[in-house]
């Protein structure tokens, strides 16, 4: 019946484990701009997704308010405002042939990485596939302190250069 509020609609969910693919490439091997899935297939593009560590893909977004101040209004009404996307990544190195991010992430060069969400990681990249997709310049590398039993890390911010593209599909050719 129409407004019956008492039967709970849960809707499907996606576990975050094994459902995330990040790809990277040098901004130069992109020579269209969208980039198209042939950018994301190229052998240019590298899977950088577990070379990761678990909290080593950061990606944080936020708004700012531009306020509207009107003479005796008790209220600040306000507008969304720009947005500032925040995007770092914390990478396992170690000078080994298997290296794929500390080699590729070089300091003031341009580089472009793929993120697809909520899809096995296995599944193939698609025409259908959702991404988001990010220019990027590379800060500076930080070596991360050593600890007992651990892994050498590096951490590195990373400052878009363009717009970021939020689930976009890519034209397959």
């Amino acid at each position: 019946m129409a407004g019956d509020r008492t039967t709970a609609l849960i809707p499907d969910n996606v576990d975050s484990d094994g459902t995330l693919l990040l790809l990277a490439a040098p901004r130069a091997a992109i020579t269209t701009w969208p980039p198209k899935l042939s950018d994301v297939l190229a052998s240019t593009t590298k899977d950088i997704t577990y070379s990761l560590t678990t909290d080593g893909w950061n990606h944080g977004k936020t708004q700012d308010t531009n306020t509207d101040e009107r003479l005796t209004l008790r209220e600040v009404l306000g507008t969304p405002g720009r947005v500032t996307h925040d995007v770092s990544l914390k990478y396992f190195y170690g000078l080994t042939a298997t290296d794929v991010v500390d080699p590729l992430f070089i300091e003031n060069s341009d580089i472009v990485i793929f993120a697809r969400y909520a899809t096995d990681y296995e599944a193939p990249s698609t025409a259908t596939d959702q991404w988001d997709i990010f220019q990027l310049r590379c800060g500076t590398k930080v070596r991360d302190t050593p600890t007992s039993g651990g892994k050498w890390t590096k951490t590195q911010a990373l400052f878009p250069r363009a717009k970021v593209l939020e689930d976009v599909k890519l034209a397959s050719a």
